[in-house]
């Protein structure tokens, strides 16, 4: 039996079509504690960024999540954060303060005062750093994930 992996930067997926279900049984179980070490990766690098967690741990903090399941059509395995703002966290991302539908106006009565708040008190673009946490630790367990599925596969 041949079984085929494709590892691209975002994701690992083994396609298992047509295989025993012993070798998806096997995959899922092989998967289980590389997703658990993953997720405990992740929280920990998020950890990192954060210098006081108290007792509560945050929205963000709180929100990792993983799992493993199993069905006919394949076996996934996954980690994620629900939290709305995770993204930006795990990608960086830019604030700026002047946002204005394009159907609204902004007007200045007094002469120059327009020129004055773009000049002085709009914040232009300011780039934030990204404090990713899921991406590396995907990163550091795919070679992992990969052995798993060969020998789920091999034990065909």
């Amino acid at each position: 039996m041949s079984v085929e992996f494709e590892v691209d930067d975002k994701s690992a997926f083994a396609r298992l079509e047509g295989v025993p279900q012993r070798v998806r049984e096997r995959f899922a179980e092989l998967l289980k504690p590389i997703e658990a070490a993953m997720l405990a990766d992740a929280r920990e690098r998020a950890l990192a960024h954060f210098h006081s967690v108290g007792k509560k741990p945050g929205l963000y903090l709180g929100a990792f999540a993983g799992g493993v399941s199993e069905k006919p059509s394949g076996v996934v395995g996954w980690v994620r954060n629900a939290n709305p703002l995770a993204h930006l966290l795990e990608y960086g991302f830019t604030i700026s303060d002047l946002m204005i539908a394009a159907s609204g106006v902004m007007a200045f009565e007094a002469e120059g005062v327009g020129e004055l708040y773009r000049r002085e008190v709009h914040r232009h673009a300011t780039p934030v750093q990204a404090y990713p946490a899921i991406g590396p630790a995907f990163d550091a367990h795919k070679a992992d994930v990969r052995a798993a599925a060969e020998q789920a596969a091999a034990g065909a």
